[in-house]
């Protein structure tokens, strides 16, 4: 989620230039191919604009006060999360048989404290304690 927070604010802090992969992937010293599937999951998510060919790059979809780090963490959260549980499990065991039960409801609850907590700071706030 790091790495997708600091793409978002380098794609900020470039403002109107548009940029692309290649250049984040710089900022973040890693390969192209890391930052292009990050972009490509906060483009499903509304979060970014990609244009494809010579004269492609990305930008922000909205203003950086309306961006929050919540919506970037719900951008990237996958089906299996950080809060997911097994899909499958020894039905005859008695633990694996209780865990869904146990830990639902002290997951969902952690997951919602989580949103409630990055919901309170925008890509804006981030961005100006770097300019």
């Amino acid at each position: 989620m790091a790495s997708a927070i600091q793409i978002l604010c380098f794609i900020a802090y470039v403002d109107e230039q548009s940029t692309h992969s290649e250049a984040i992937a710089k900022s973040l010293k890693t390969n192209p191919v890391v930052v292009r599937k990050l972009l490509k999951l906060m483009e499903q998510q509304g979060l970014v604009y990609l244009r494809q060919g010579r004269n492609g790059g990305v930008e922000l979809a909205h203003d950086v006060e309306n961006i929050t780090l919540a919506q970037v963490y719900q951008a990237l959260e996958t089906e299996q999360g950080l809060f997911s549980l097994r899909e499958q499990n020894n039905e005859r065991c008695p633990v694996a048989r209780s865990m869904k039960g146990s830990l639902d409801p002290i997951f969902d609850a952690a997951n919602s404290a989580v949103i409630a907590s990055l919901g309170q700071t925008t890509l804006a706030d981030l961005l100006n304690k770097v300019r």
